[in-house]
């Protein structure tokens, strides 16, 4: 409770955080006690402060003001998550994603299941290559041998050599290029809809503002 008029009461919450998978920029926080030596290198003291500004009863939602003491990656996320109260859209650390968009939440869920569809014929029987990460070997044949074309914008080049772009391009052989302007246009339908798809399953950015 608030003692006196424009006093803040802050909420300190300390709670050691942690890299589990630098290869996908994963990290956790929690108790670490039951993990092994090998497991527990790289783990640091955290410490956060945290005060509620408003609460929307309509949305279940609350506006925080926070001030991280230490400098941990992904740490906001990572101590509000071990809370029960994870950042709307931030689907990474226990928030839902399209918080708040029945619509968005739905075409998100449709594009999954149709992702999951198209990708059951990689040589992963599991893999949903929307959103596994990205792979070394495909990450060579998108690079290799790659370098940046005299008149070639940097955005042109970064798509050239983007996993992600390169995947959608993957479709180009689901519809036989035989020249045609029927195949041409049933082709570039194609990998739109995969494009779009990528994106409905993908964060549109999580509910968190620097100051």
């Amino acid at each position: 409770d608030v003692s006196a008029k424009g006093s803040i009461n802050w909420f300190l919450f300390a709670c050691p955080c942690r890299i589990s998978s630098h290869k996908n920029g994963v990290c956790e926080a929690g108790d670490f006690s039951s993990k092994s030596e090998s497991e527990l290198e790289g783990t640091k003291p955290a410490q956060t402060a945290f005060t509620l500004l408003s609460y929307d009863k309509a949305s279940d939602t609350s506006l925080l003001l926070v001030k991280p003491d230490t400098g941990r990656m992904h740490q906001i996320r990572l101590h509000l998550q071990a809370l029960g109260h994870p950042i709307a859209n931030d689907h990474c650390y226990g928030g839902d994603l399209w918080f708040g968009d029945d619509e968005g939440q739905h075409a998100c869920q449709n594009s999954r299941e149709c992702l999951n569809m198209l990708d059951k014929g990689s040589s992963d029987a599991e893999l949903t290559l929307s959103k596994a990460p990205a792979t070394d070997e495909e990450v060579y044949q998108v690079v290799a041998n790659k370098s940046r074309e005299d008149g070639e914008s940097m955005d042109e080049f970064i798509v050239k050599t983007c996993v992600w772009c390169a995947r959608c391009r993957g479709l180009d052989g689901i519809h036989s290029l035989d020249g045609s302007a029927d195949a041409r246009r049933n082709n570039e339908e194609a990998v739109f809809r995969r494009t779009l798809m990528e994106y409905l399953v993908r964060s549109q950015g999580i509910w968190l503002h620097a100051l």
